[in-house]
């Protein structure tokens, strides 16, 4: 895991480019996943997800909050929908 540790340095000492925190990001959640098994995965994302969700929704207005949750719903129904219609085959 050096490349979090080195990652969470430079986020830290504020070397980090907020335009490039999604590259740095997804580099990481790649590594990360990859080396994890499907319980992994699925304990993971059930018990981070309702977390860091809730630390985003934290410090949004209702606005904000409304906007968040419609996009989210939308994105996540046709991920889930695209993974059901590859199990059913």
């Amino acid at each position: 895991m050096n490349m979090m540790k080195d990652m969470m340095e430079k986020m830290m000492s504020g070397m980090v480019k907020p335009e490039d925190m999604p590259q740095m990001m997804n580099a990481v959640m790649e590594k990360v996943f990859s080396k994890m098994s499907a319980e992994d995965r699925i304990q993971f994302v059930t018990t981070m997800m309702p977390k860091c969700l809730n630390m985003i929704f934290s410090e949004m207005d209702a606005s904000a909050k409304q906007n968040l949750a419609k996009e989210m719903i939308s994105k996540m129904m046709s991920i889930f929908e695209e993974q059901l219609k590859t199990v059913s085959k």
